[in-house]
């Protein structure tokens, strides 16, 4: 299986995990999968139209920011709070609003 096949399963992966835990109800948990299934989003857009993988949230934001705004501004918007995640409770129209931004994008993996 290539690595285009591998990052697209785990956005399937991460994606079925977070909903799974929003039916539980554990908000954090949530938020925490729904932010790497974004994570995951532009890590397969990244490779896919650049062949190119990050080493970090720093490199991956460098390299969505010219090229695809709409993904960059999503994903630099939700990232303060996926790093509160540890040490605050994620507020449930946060969590709806992720989950919303989340069912878009992964849409247009293809």
């Amino acid at each position: 299986m290539g690595r285009l096949e591998d990052l697209k399963r785990n956005i399937e992966e991460y994606f079925q995990s977070a909903e799974l835990l929003f039916k539980q109800g554990l908000n954090n948990a949530a938020f925490m999968m729904y932010f790497k299934t974004l994570v995951a989003v532009a890590d397969y857009t990244l490779w896919r139209d650049l062949r190119v993988l990050p080493d970090n949230h720093r490199e991956r934001f460098r390299l969505l920011r010219p090229r695809y705004p709409d993904l960059y501004n999503v994903l630099s918007h939700y990232f303060p709070y996926y790093r509160d995640t540890y040490t605050k409770r994620v507020d449930e129209r946060l969590l709806i609003a992720v989950r919303s931004d989340v069912i878009r994008l992964k849409e247009k993996v293809e």
